[in-house]
């Protein structure tokens, strides 16, 4: 359940949030929705918390995937510019 929940739900939260800066408050409503998905997997209450069930499976919580997938979109331009800016200099030398 959990893999069929991060290969059709997750995508759907997480469209182009590298691109995008959310306000806490988004990001903190992106986050519920992402509890919400685990406590009817795992038929919990809404007053019962996902983080130890997330951190039994091995499984983050939305704002660490938002970090993380955040961090690797910067890297990635980051080493994309390097490149841009050493071809240009070997054009030019």
């Amino acid at each position: 359940m959990l893999l069929l929940m991060e290969t059709f739900c997750l995508p759907l939260l997480s469209y182009s949030c590298e691109a995008l800066s959310y306000s806490k408050q988004h990001l903190n409503q992106l986050n519920i929705c992402w509890n919400r998905a685990y406590r009817k997997v795992f038929k919990m209450n809404d007053w019962e918390s996902v983080k130890e069930v997330q951190a039994l499976c091995g499984r983050p919580d939305f704002m660490h995937i938002y970090a993380q997938r955040k961090l690797i979109f910067i890297s990635k331009i980051s080493r994309l510019n390097n490149d841009v800016m050493k071809a240009c200099f070997d054009i030019f030398l």
